[in-house]
């Protein structure tokens, strides 16, 4: 599932990675220099999000029961529920029935916002929300006009702005509210409803006023929406009070974050001085990342000086995300002047090799307008900063034609880091595609390839035989020598992640011979071998298989284990920028606490990187079996939406789709309300807002460890 913003694409999981998706890889933004945030750099912490209370799903069988038919996905039960005598009961299926997305009980849900359990109206509301409506919303505008409580109201804003139309538009528009947390609540809808194409007379012009607002919380909800679309057309003729409350802001404003991507989107030229002051004097890192972002078209960076300060920024600011973001920003516009590229290459070449991350875009750019000898250069004088350094410098050579470049390449299969010796693997195997190579060469390759299937690391396996697929191996493989390698190993290998990769690529080549070993694997214990195995021998023998058991303890709740963790434990994130404390509820997502707790008392999350950092959007890690996003631990578990808001250090789990979540997760760097009910949202950070922002892509997750938690 990867929804995408004006600035980001969503936290997700790539299941392979092959010569395109590793060329993509280059492009994706970077975090920065290697040293974490200084002193007093970490943006201003948030107060928790504001949850209701609910009963722990462990009190009694008929909660547990509830839970389970939400691990099942099934619906008509959950919707018969709605009925139940017990309210507890009934708040319970409501909740779970915004996960699992049964339409049919849509009518059963309108009926319980007339409730007499303020619980119930809560969870009602909420899962209204995950729901189309066949009224585009009018009977939730009616019960909002009749709600006195805080909770259910604000559950019922919030569903409007996901799911209403112009109706539900007009009556937020008019909406007098005079309680501060719900006109934070009417900014954020209206700001969806905007940004889902929904128009309304004054719609605009309430967030616009909105902007000057007393209370900083509301005037950054308003905001939500003028940095967000994408595109000023919805409120361009209110450019002017934009920038009228983008002046007569503070510098440590938390709604400048949003209105200067706003400036961003206008792309006017006399904009650039006051993005330049923002993106120099903005207390918030976060602000600065945003405004060097928001300089990066081509009418802004012809300003004068603009390019200028950028290189000024990127020497002098204390935040390595925003040295970054400048390095970026640079390399972006219709063309980049020469005397620029000339001091990319400068830098390249002299800079120290420890800020190497901020030199990856400069890089990049060099490498795609052909200028190969700088960037040879800087690949040498990284390669050993870091594990990531020399990740970055192998993608990059993948692009160039040199020899040079093949010979980098082939120094990283033995690199001391599995990732990076993968990667190369990787690349190498997809050579032949980018260069000419002789008939030896491509030999050479052949076998090292295939010697890393034979004795090399998941991860080797898996690069390895990914490469072999290509036809350049066929003519080679005369003899069998792929499968009888790959046959040798499955026979003695306890790996999943291997054994799926040995059997993927089994499917992949389409050995005939092979029938016997994907059939030895059709009831192996763990799920995912079982699962590759039949696809595997279903695309080799044209059979069809028998449904593969897809039940696993990790698709079920332990409710000894999760009632002993208590109503709020504790998960500790060591790493290398120090503590961060996560607050989880089970109360919201018992399966997903349940499963992450249990990776964490495994130590399978401990060294395990943080192999994604978008700054000013989230920090992602988890992947405990190849380190990069791509891996599996070989399991899977439901989706679990709840009713924790997208705010500043909330963790969640990534996902490729629902209810493909495993063990990758991610913490937010600030509110992404467009992630609301799409990702599952577990807990947020309770301490260690300082190490949350001073994360770098390939920092180390050091140690996780769980403490139970009573709740207060």
């Amino acid at each position: 599932m990867t929804p995408s913003t004006s600035a980001f694409v969503g936290p997700g999981r790539p299941r392979t990675v092959g010569l395109l998706a590793l060329l993509a890889l280059v492009l994706l933004p970077l975090a920065a220099c290697e040293r974490a945030l200084a002193p007093g750099e970490a943006a201003p912490p948030v107060d928790p999000p504001q949850v209701a209370p609910a009963d722990e799903p462990w009190a009694t069988p008929e909660l547990r029961e509830v839970v389970d038919l939400q691990v099942e996905r099934d619906g008509a039960a959950l919707r018969a529920l709605l009925d139940a005598e017990d309210p507890s009961v009934r708040a319970r299926a409501a909740l779970a029935l915004a996960s699992v997305q049964y339409a049919e009980a849509t009518e059963g849900l309108l009926g319980l916002l007339a409730d007499p359990e303020v619980a119930v109206r809560v969870e009602a509301a909420f899962a209204l929300g995950q729901l189309s409506l066949p009224d585009q919303g009018r009977a939730l505008v009616e019960a909002l006009a009749e709600e006195a409580d805080r909770a259910v109201r604000e559950q019922l804003i919030r569903a409007l702005g996901l799911r209403g139309g112009e109706a539900a538009a007009e009556a937020l528009v008019t909406l007098d509210s005079s309680d501060g947390r719900e006109e934070v609540h009417r900014m954020l809808a209206l700001s969806r409803l905007g940004m889902r194409g929904v128009t309304s007379a004054g719609l605009v012009e309430a967030l616009a006023e909105g902007l000057t607002h007393n209370d900083a919380a509301v005037r950054k909800a308003a905001s939500y929406l003028f940095g967000r679309s994408g595109s000023p057309e919805l409120w361009a003729h209110h450019e002017d009070r934009v920038r009228e409350a983008l002046d007569g802001y503070a510098r440590d404003e938390p709604a400048a974050m949003n209105l200067v991507m706003a400036l961003g989107v206008l792309r006017q030229q006399p904009d650039a001085d006051r993005l330049l002051e923002w993106a120099t004097e903005g207390e918030d890192w976060r602000v600065r990342v945003n405004a060097v972002r928001a300089l990066g078209s081509q009418p802004m960076l012809e300003a004068s000086g603009v390019r200028d300060a950028l290189f000024q920024v990127l020497d002098t600011d204390r935040s390595p995300h925003v040295q970054v973001a400048a390095a970026n920003t640079l390399t972006m516009g219709l063309f980049v002047p020469r005397t620029v590229q000339e001091r990319m290459a400068d830098w390249l070449v002299d800079d120290p090799p420890e800020r190497w991350r901020a030199h990856v875009p400069f890089a990049r750019h060099l490498a795609g307008i052909g200028r190969q000898e700088p960037v040879l250069e800087w690949a040498r004088r990284v390669e050993g900063a870091h594990p990531v350094a020399a990740a970055r410098a192998l993608e990059l050579m993948g692009m160039i034609e040199a020899n040079e470049a093949t010979e980098f390449i082939w120094e990283m299969t033995d690199h001391a880091d599995t990732r990076v010796r993968a990667l190369a693997l990787a690349i190498l195997g997809q050579r032949w595609a980018a260069v000419i190579m002789d008939d030896e060469e491509v030999r050479e390759i052949f076998h090292l390839l295939v010697d890393r299937v034979a004795h090399g690391e998941p991860a080797e396996v898996q690069r390895s035989l990914g490469a072999l697929v290509s036809p350049a191996y066929g003519a080679l493989d005369q003899e069998g020598q792929v499968l009888e390698t790959i046959v040798q190993r499955a026979e003695t290998e306890e790996s999943v992640p291997v054994l799926v990769a040995l059997l993927e690529a089994v499917e992949e080549i389409g050995f005939e011979a092979a029938a016997e070993l994907t059939e030895s694997f059709l009831d192996h214990p763990e799920l995912r071998v079982r699962a590759a195995a039949a696809t595997a021998h279903r695309r080799i023998t044209g059979q069809e298989v028998a449904r593969v058991d897809e039940t696993a303890p990790a698709r079920t709740v332990d409710w000894e284990a999760l009632e002993a963790l208590g109503p709020e434990p504790r998960l500790h994130l060591e790493t290398e920028r120090g503590e961060v404390v996560v607050r989880m509820l089970p109360q919201q997502a018992p399966l997903t606490v349940q499963t992450v707790a249990r990776l964490a008392e495994e130590t399978r999350y401990d060294a395990s990187p943080f192999h994604r950092v978008l700054p000013n959007f989230m920090a992602q890690g988890g992947d405990v079996v190849m380190g990069d996003g791509s891996g599996s631990p070989g399991f899977s578990i439901r989706s679990e939406f709840t009713r924790i808001p997208f705010q500043r250090g909330v963790i969640a789990m990534a996902s490729a789709g629902k209810d493909t979540e495993d063990s990758q997760f991610f913490l937010t760097h600030s509110m992404q309300p467009h992630l609301d009910g799409e990702y599952t949202a577990f807990g947020w950070v309770e301490s260690g807002f300082g190490a949350l922002d001073g994360i770098l892509e390939g920092d180390r997750l050091v140690r996780a460890r769980v403490t139970p938690g009573d709740g207060s």
